[in-house]
């Protein structure tokens, strides 16, 4: 048991034996030098979580994990909640988390050209989980969210806390699009975007099907 496991063991809270079991686990779906587990078949639970994260990023599967150890709200709303619940999937979460991130940074380091708002006036209310991202010192009213997306035209998602956020407060509720997050960031500002024409809501849910049949020992 390595230095690494020690340190990982005591900022989680967890027997470091347990971490190097976990690596150990996940390591013969991995391309490095350690071996992991001989002759014992990965559990179910392990296996749905590297199908769920296969095609996700490096960079996008670091940002997931710093936000979940980081206990954000809605990382463990869209990430740890889902992978507890056999039948719930994810959907490529970690890559629209990391999405968001670059976007809220950006909006960070141009909110006076944005919103014509200085950088040192933002209040962060990401982990508040209050319905919006960013709020104004002095200025209780205004209420900031930020959403990103890969190309200069796309969709983005509401949750249906920040929607009824952005019903209540109107022409105060500003939304802040970045577009083209990777490449050229370009923001722009929809001030009351409950008037969106063509917004709809969507209601999901989770089908499982299950088999039981009679039988006898006897």
């Amino acid at each position: 048991m390595g230095r690494a496991d020690a340190q990982a063991g005591d900022l989680l809270g967890v027997a470091p034996a347990s971490i190097k079991n976990l690596r150990d686990e996940f390591d013969p779906v991995h391309g490095n030098a350690r071996r992991g587990w001989r002759g014992r078949p990965m559990r179910p639970n392990r296996q749905r979580v590297v199908g769920e994260l296969c095609d996700v990023s490096d960079a996008a599967l670091l940002e997931m994990i710093d936000r979940i150890l980081a206990r954000d709200p809605e990382a463990v709303e869209e990430v740890v909640a889902p992978l507890s619940r056999p039948t719930a999937r994810i959907h490529n979460v970690a890559e629209r988390l990391r999405t968001g991130r670059l976007a809220e940074a950006y909006f960070l380091e141009h909110s006076e050209r944005i919103v014509g708002i200085t950088p040192a006036l933002i209040l962060d209310h990401r982990a508040l989980a209050c319905g919006y991202d960013f709020g104004v010192e002095r200025r209780a009213a205004i209420a900031i969210e930020v959403k990103g997306i890969k190309q200069s035209r796309g969709g983005i998602a509401f949750t249906d806390r920040e929607w009824s956020e952005a019903k209540a407060r109107r022409a105060d509720y500003w939304l802040v699009v970045v577009g083209n997050i990777e490449a050229t960031p370009v923001a722009r500002l929809v001030a009351d975007p409950s008037t969106v024409p063509d917004a709809s809501c969507t209601y999901q849910t989770t089908i499982a099907a299950s088999w039981r049949a009679t039988v006898s020992v006897a």
